[in-house]
């Protein structure tokens, strides 16, 4: 069976947070009038600036968790990945690899391929007096490395992000991690059959 793994991208204003901060001038108006919606201004435009910007946080990370696209071919040979500027896709059948990051794009034949890793950077060095570990994943340095034989582009690195939670949530960095070993395995048994 082919699995195609994407999930419902969210909807801003349908957010709890954003209906909040829109209702709460008119419940306001509702039982104090003009007059209560001006005396409490500062309040209530300060609460509804909060909750909408705690409302897009949010908004964000769901949209980048819903960002993803996978595509899990057992049946097809065509095993994909896809999330951000960058892309994979491996065509079994073919023996090719199809690679991009940012602005650049090219296949290769499997045998092109000397190694693939993971790096996923949870641990960073906060400044400051205490200079304690942060453990918050470093987005920056993580992702799917594949070393290809290639001068020109000897490396590729495939973006990945939590499906669930976030980069500075236990929950969120393993779910990285369970889909970049995931894909580990995916060209151990590919790449590797070839």
């Amino acid at each position: 069976m082919t699995a195609m793994t994407e999930v419902k991208q969210p909807n801003f204003l349908l957010m709890k947070r954003v209906w909040i901060a829109i209702a709460l001038p008119i419940v306001i108006f509702y039982f104090l009038g003009m007059k209560g919606l001006v005396q409490l201004a500062l309040i209530w435009i300060f609460v509804s600036i909060m909750l909408l910007m705690f409302a897009y946080k949010k908004f964000r990370i769901k949209k980048w968790n819903a960002s993803t696209k996978d595509h899990f071919g057992e049946t097809d040979g065509i095993w994909s990945h896809e999330f951000g500027p960058t892309a994979m896709k491996l065509d079994e059948k073919r023996g090719l690899i199809h690679l991009k990051e940012e602005n650049k794009q090219k296949t290769y034949p499997f045998s092109a391929i000397k190694e693939w890793r993971y790096n996923l950077s949870t641990t960073r060095e906060r400044a400051g007096i205490d200079k304690e570990l942060d453990r918050t994943h470093d987005f920056r340095e993580s992702g799917f490395y594949i070393a290809v034989d290639d001068i020109q582009y000897p490396e590729w690195r495939v973006m990945f992000f939590p499906k669930q939670g976030d980069f500075n949530s236990q929950e969120g960095i393993r779910d990285t991690e369970l889909q970049l070993k995931r894909w580990m395995h995916i060209f151990e048994k590919v790449i590797n059959k070839g």
